[in-house]
């Protein structure tokens, strides 16, 4: 079987993996100082009750670890059934609202589309049609610095124990 690799697909990009752990903390060891990626941004998302936070690697690729913020959440919820580890995989697309409609010509199921806030919209792919990984597609209007620069909210320092 031959791959076209001039075929346009749905993701523009790698975005990042994301990683649920009970502590952001208790992981910054690893990633900062002994893996070498760099603290890059963060948030926390009261409402979904969860935090998280990104780190960049020297190459460029992206590790986002979340953490619930909580007792409820999608977060504490999935480290209550599964404990920590891949969460998921996150692709970025162009005209989110067209790559779900095409996703949907060709067979598969998007979910939890959420297209309201232009600096993060988003859908998923269940890990039941995906070989048990849940993947995110998402876009943001705004230029990757500036979004860098809107999700500046979280001080890690403030996460460490």
């Amino acid at each position: 079987m031959s791959v076209d690799y001039d075929r346009p697909g749905i993701a523009e990009r790698l975005d990042h993996v994301s990683i649920a752990t009970r502590q952001i903390a208790s992981m910054v060891p690893l990633i900062r100082d002994v893996l070498g990626a760099r603290f890059l941004m963060g948030a926390t998302e009261a409402a979904q009750g969860f935090r998280w936070a990104q780190f960049q690697f020297p190459g460029g690729g992206v590790i986002e670890l979340i953490e619930p913020a909580g007792s409820e959440g999608f977060v504490h919820d999935f480290l209550q059934q599964r404990g920590e580890g891949l969460h998921h995989v996150t692709l970025r697309v162009r005209d989110i609202a067209a790559r779900a409609a095409e996703l949907e010509q060709l067979g598969w199921h998007p979910f939890r589309p959420n297209y309201a806030n232009r600096v993060w919209k988003e859908f998923f792919l269940h890990p039941r049609e995906t070989h048990g990984v849940l993947i995110q597609l998402a876009e943001s209007e705004l230029p990757y610095p500036k979004e860098i620069e809107y999700y500046q909210q979280l001080d890690l320092e403030g996460l460490e124990p």
